[in-house]
């Protein structure tokens, strides 16, 4: 009788080149605020914030397969949240970032009910609405927003302590706050739900065929995606300690969909990436061009990389860089387990499973 042909084993999540890069990041990051001066640290904590805004619109765009152009508004909304709560309950950061997040599950029922009957481009003029529809609720409500003005934090919430500053407390919760949040998102897309959403995504009708609820899928993404977005609002204004209807236009909910494309809307790591582009894109474009046109310039090369990912790298600038890469480094290598005579055989070159649907069910299949 011929022995079964050995599986390669699943090598744990920490232990592959990608688990090892990613905590290799999370190590340089740490180290980051001991490291380089208060603007730098005050610009990467901006980074941190604005990522998981963009994390959150991943998993909305690139794994549910739904679009919006209102994400801009969730995080004025998380950040007017936070502010009210701090400036007129006295509530302390943490208790107003925790209802900045509630009050973002609450918006993301709101908006994901009416999206369910929605899609494609009438989604995306609803979103569009939203967001073009909120800086002038903040200016029209001025007795609790402070209108144009905005609302401005005496202080920076993060007091120094154990030989911390507020600004390195600052950046460290927020790099806290950016991977734990990762890592539920990854968990969610690589559970049950991803499956799902790779079902749908594949094939709306067989995924419904077997059993897979579409509706209740899309909400969830919405729910969770505007959460995410509320909290990064919420820390963003503890950050920079004020919020203006002028930071929430829609020019910038536009920009959050920018970042996801570039960076890459199926990749945590392009969260980052499509971020680090937001924040240090204006920085360049006005030590190569001083003077108004550094705003302009910046906008054209935004425009151009957004050209470039859409036409040579569909999968964002963080996707391309990891094809590259296995192209690169050739087939995965698995390491076989023992075989009954307690010989280990040969390493097993194999390929990255693709992301398919649940099969059908020989019932279903006869129908």
């Amino acid at each position: 009788m011929t022995p079964p042909v050995p599986y390669p084993l699943e090598r744990p999540w920490f232990r592959t080149p990608r688990g090892l890069g990613t905590l290799a990041l999370l190590l340089i990051g740490v180290c980051v605020p001991f490291l380089v001066s208060d603007y730098d640290l005050f610009n990467a904590t901006r980074v941190l914030a604005i990522a998981l805004g963009v994390a959150g619109l991943n998993l909305l765009v690139g794994f549910s397969g739904q679009i919006s152009v209102g994400h801009g508004a969730i995080l004025g909304i998380g950040g007017y949240t936070t502010m009210l709560m701090m400036l007129n309950l006295d509530a302390p950061w943490p208790v107003a970032l925790a209802g900045s997040v509630a009050v973002g599950l609450l918006v993301g029922v709101v908006i994901g009910i009416p999206a369910l009957k929605l899609g494609g481009l009438n989604l995306g003029l609803f979103t569009i609405a939203i967001a073009a529809v909120f800086p002038l609720l903040m200016n029209r409500f001025s007795d609790f927003t402070g209108g144009t003005v905005g609302l401005a934090l005496p202080t920076s919430p993060f007091t120094a302590q154990a030989g911390l500053t507020s600004a390195q407390l600052g950046y460290l919760f927020a790099l806290a706050s950016l991977a734990g949040t990762l890592g539920l998102l990854r968990n969610i897309t690589t559970g049950r739900f991803g499956r799902a959403y790779a079902a749908v995504r594949t094939n709306r009708i067989l995924a419904m065929a077997n059993g897979v609820r579409v509706p209740q899928l899309k909400l969830i993404a919405f729910v969770v995606s505007a959460a995410v977005a509320s909290l990064a609002g919420g820390i963003l204004v503890l950050v920079l300690t004020v919020a203006t209807p002028d930071s929430y236009l829609l020019t910038f909910s536009l920009i959050l969909l920018m970042a996801t494309t570039v960076g890459g809307n199926r990749s945590w790591i392009g969260a980052i990436v499509g971020a680090a582009i937001v924040v240090y894109l204006p920085d360049f474009a006005s030590d190569v061009l001083p003077g108004q046109a550094s705003g302009q310039f910046a906008q054209l090369i935004f425009a151009v990389l957004l050209g470039v990912c859409l036409i040579f790298a569909p999968g964002g600038l963080a996707g391309w860089s990891s094809t590259l890469a296995r192209r690169i480094g050739g087939l995965t290598v698995r390491r076989a387990p023992a075989t009954a005579g307690g010989a280990r055989s040969a390493p097993v070159r194999t390929e990255p499973r693709p992301e398919s649907p649940p099969a059908l069910t020989r019932k279903e299949a006869n129908r």
